[in-house]
């Protein structure tokens, strides 16, 4: 890039930084409309606690027909009660994200006995607490299997 007059970029510094400061003011008194989720089904993986509880029950409060998925099953049946009490149609599923067999077999049923999913909330994941090379084989591949392969089954 060819270089400016200094006085010009100081300019052009300016006068973007003050329409900035403008966008972000009109926008705190004139929020963005948001989308509504509303009848739409939503399938989250992960949903039996931490972030994929909240998830659902934020979509709940929303009045989204929930799929929910989780490795364990005493996780999901509590999230999916909760999403109840929030007047959520849910419906909760037992799934291994790190079995391909389980999701290709999760899904089907999903959209046999359900509908076609129009939201997916990829959350399931797997981290170990241990660095790198103190990480056993069996645990980076369960981590590769949940936090990369699910996402692609």
């Amino acid at each position: 890039r060819k270089t400016m007059n200094p006085f010009l970029d100081l300019l052009l510094f300016l006068g973007t930084l003050v329409y900035s400061y403008l966008e972000a003011f009109v926008k705190l008194f004139v929020p963005a409309k948001r989308k509504s989720v509303s009848g739409e089904l939503v399938l989250i993986t992960g949903a039996g606690h931490g972030v994929g509880r909240a998830t659902a029950l934020e979509f709940a409060k929303r009045q989204s027909r929930l799929v929910l998925w989780d490795i364990n099953k005493h996780g999901v049946e509590d999230t999916a009660a909760e999403c109840e009490r929030l007047g959520a149609t849910v419906q909760a599923f037992v799934v291994d994200c790190s079995k391909r067999e389980e999701i290709y077999s999760a899904a089907e049923k999903v959209k046999k006995d359900i509908g076609d999913v129009s939201i997916l909330v990829n959350n399931a994941g797997v981290i170990t607490a241990a660095d790198l090379l103190s990480t056993q084989d069996h645990q980076i591949e369960r981590m590769f299997e949940v936090n990369i392969l699910a996402h692609i089954w």
